[in-house]
């Protein structure tokens, strides 16, 4: 008999597209956003939003586990990358870079929860590495040395926020998002108001139609229903089968990025991305066939 468990049926598979497609092309809608707001106060507003939805949602962890969230992904991770956006990186090079949190996420969990690291995640390990150094190297066409750092500083948030999920097994993805959204609103409203300027409210006032479409497609498609259906799946369906999707998120992304936004990459760039994803799926990839070929 056939393991069903190994084959995810058409209707899932609909599912996991829909979810690859919204996070994809997340970023560009973050980039058009990005031309009205300054990205801390984007931060703010992102979240702001979904604070009334607590309502619909009961409280799916401790609030130990809910504020960890709020810091390190929905604030740390967010607030780099949209930093990084604003000037420094491109939406596709943003989308592809952030995944870096894969190899991290390895790394954090061999040093805090002492899991062993095979040699396939070493080696995908160091093949992001070399794609990494390649931007660097290329760095001042599509995404600076600083985009760059920024980029990276966020994909180590969603790392240490991922070291946070780990003793979270079972939770409900969009509600906790959800509950997490109450931490990122003052402090990121309080910090604009410091940083970018001290009219925030004038600056959302002075939206255009298509500035409020992208934070509403940011926070409710990317948000809600993304992490709605992609914690669905993970309950149906062993992660060794979900989560290898993902990997089509940097792919829309820069397709995404390039057909909306013309978005062009260099050939250095084009190459240290493709080292890069064939690093990242090694590395979220490898241990599992080298179980199954072993």
């Amino acid at each position: 008999m056939t393991d069903t468990r190994t084959i995810m049926p058409p209707r899932d598979l609909a599912l996991v597209l829909c979810v690859i497609l919204a996070w994809g092309s997340n970023f560009t809608a973050m980039k058009m956003v990005l031309d009205e707001l300054p990205p801390l106060l984007f931060v703010g507003l992102r979240f702001f939003i979904l604070v009334p939805l607590i309502v619909f949602f009961p409280r799916p962890a401790s609030w130990r586990a809910i504020i960890a969230i709020g810091l390190l992904v929905n604030t740390g991770q967010f607030a780099f990358l949209f930093m990084a956006m604003r000037a420094d990186v491109t939406a596709g090079l943003a989308s592809l870079i952030l995944q870096s949190q894969a190899p991290l996420t390895i790394i954090l969990a061999a040093l805090f929860y002492g899991e062993r690291v095979s040699w396939p995640q070493v080696t995908g390990i160091a093949l992001a590495c070399m794609g990494l150094a390649g931007f660097g190297i290329a760095g001042g066409g599509n995404v600076t040395i600083v985009g760059l750092a920024l980029v990276l500083c966020g994909a180590l948030s969603w790392a240490l926020g991922n070291m946070v999920f780990r003793r979270l097994p079972g939770v409900n993805m969009a509600a906790l998002f959800i509950w997490a959204s109450l931490i990122p609103p003052l402090p990121m409203l309080g910090l604009s108001w410091a940083i970018e300027g001290p009219a925030p409210f004038a600056t959302i006032a002075a939206m255009s139609l298509q500035g409020w479409a992208g934070v509403v497609y940011v926070a409710v498609i990317s948000t809600i229903i993304g992490y709605s259906i992609w914690g669905s799946l993970l309950s149906r369906h062993p992660a060794a089968l979900v989560t290898p999707f993902a990997l089509g998120i940097p792919l829309v992304g820069i397709l995404t990025a390039g057909l909306i936004l013309g978005e062009t990459l260099g050939t250095l760039e084009a190459v240290s991305g493709v080292v890069i994803l064939a690093g990242i799926a090694l590395t979220v990839l490898g241990p599992r066939l080298l179980q199954r070929y072993s």
